[in-house]
C-alpha cells in the first residue's frame, strides 16, 4: 500500500500546481483579449486597419485556402489585393483588375452590431466597377468580408486583423 502513496501524492501536487498556473494564464488571456478589443475598436473607428485573408468563399464552388492576400483601409483609401473566382457580366477584355486595386473611399460607415462585433461598410468606385465591401470584425481580430460588385458575382473572404502596424 505504501508503494502507491508517493505516486498518488505527486499526482495530486502536480494537478494542484496546474490549477494555479491555469489561473495565471487565464488572467494573462483576459488582459490580452482586452488589449486586442481596444486595438480593434480604435482602428475600426479611425478607418485604419488591415485584414490578412486566409480563406475565400466564391458564390459557386467550394471554399479555398489562400495566402499572401490582404485588404486595407488607410488614409481614406481602400487597398484591395484579393483573388476573384466567379462570373462577370461586363468587364474589360482580359478580365480587368477584378478586386486588385487601390481606390478612394466614397463612403465609410461603422455599426456596432453587438458588444463584440463591428460591421463596416466601405463604398468605392473604380474605373471598372462599383464595389461595396462589408467587413464584420470581432474583438478578437477575426474578420469576414463580403464584396458586392455591380459587374461581378458576390464573393466572401475570411481572415484576421493585422495587430502589428509596423508590418504594413
Amino acid at each position: 500500500m505504501k508503494k502507491w502513496i508517493l505516486p498518488l501524492l505527486a499526482a495530486v501536487l502536480l494537478t494542484g500546481s496546474c490549477g494555479i498556473l491555469g489561473n495565471e494564464t487565464m488572467a494573462e488571456r483576459r488582459a490580452r483579449e482586452a488589449r486586442e478589443a481596444q486595438f480593434v475598436a480604435q482602428h475600426v473607428k479611425e478607418g485604419d486597419f488591415t485584414i490578412r485573408i486566409d480563406r475565400m468563399y466564391p458564390l459557386r464552388g467550394t471554399s479555398k485556402s489562400v495566402s499572401s492576400y490582404s485588404v486595407s483601409v488607410r488614409d481614406g483609401m481602400l487597398l484591395s489585393h484579393l483573388p476573384y473566382i466567379g462570373q462577370a457580366w461586363r468587364v474589360p477584355y482580359g478580365g480587368g483588375h477584378a478586386l486588385n486595386f487601390d481606390a478612394k473611399v466614397d463612403g465609410y460607415q461603422v455599426k456596432a452590431n453587438r458588444k463584440d462585433c463591428y460591421e463596416i461598410l466601405v463604398h468605392v468606385q473604380t474605373d471598372e466597377d462599383q464595389h461595396t465591401y462589408t467587413f464584420t470584425i470581432f474583438d478578437n481580430g477575426r474578420a469576414s468580408l463580403d464584396v458586392h460588385s455591380g459587374n461581378r458575382e458576390r464573393i466572401s473572404f475570411s481572415g484576421t486583423m493585422d495587430f502589428d502596424p509596423e508590418e504594413r
